[in-house]
């Protein structure tokens, strides 16, 4: 089978490699770097304004409603490497700071002395070597540094986590730049049942 279908063969799987290879150009143009969804928090230390906080309007006068905050949820991936009762350390390292503020989803109020457990590959080792738990001050914000992050399945990444009591257990895990200095996880909770 010589005939004219043979010769018009090549041009046509030219054809499809092409738009293949723009199908995935495209697709890898537009796609979002975290394959679990998780947003990136870091930045590169120098202070910026907060961002104002987003809660219920006050009540009317006359009527009286509980103000609330939409609580934090889980994000595939956040319990990745969770190991439950994670040592009270004061620092994992230095060159990078992991900060937030912990409040009730009831009221919107800041949570005092509440455990908040972090972890994330770095310089120094893996997840299961990076880990501690700190505790929020009375003005419900808890701190850690932490060696720099490192790329771990193609991003740089960290988590933190609640599984205490008195609320439900939240896990984020949250994407950060290489050259960042600092990631900021706030953790809104809800009350258990």
């Amino acid at each position: 089978m010589d005939g004219p279908d043979r010769v018009g063969r090549p041009w046509l799987l030219g054809l499809v490699l092409a738009l293949i290879t723009g199908g995935v150009v495209v697709a890898l143009a537009t796609s979002v770097m975290s394959g679990t969804g998780a947003s990136n928090v870091g930045d590169d230390g120098v202070a910026t304004p907060a961002p104002a906080q987003t809660a219920a309007p006050e009540p009317r006068a006359g009527r009286e409603r509980p103000r609330r905050c939409d609580a934090t949820e889980s994000n595939p991936g956040g319990t990745n490497n969770y190991i439950p009762g994670a040592p009270q350390l004061d620092s994992l390292g230095e060159g990078f700071v992991i900060t937030g503020l912990v409040r009730s989803a009831r009221g919107c109020e800041p949570l005092e002395d509440v455990p908040v457990q972090v972890w994330l590959a770095t310089e120094t080792g893996g997840e299961q070597d990076n880990r501690a738990t700190v505790r929020t001050g009375s003005d419900g914000r808890y701190r850690i540094e932490t060696a720099p992050t490192v790329a771990q399945f193609g991003e740089p990444n960290i988590h933190v986590g609640y599984d205490g009591g008195e609320y439900g257990e939240v896990f984020i895990r949250r994407v950060v730049d290489l050259d960042d200095r600092r990631a900021v996880v706030d953790l809104t909770l809800a009350g258990r049942g």
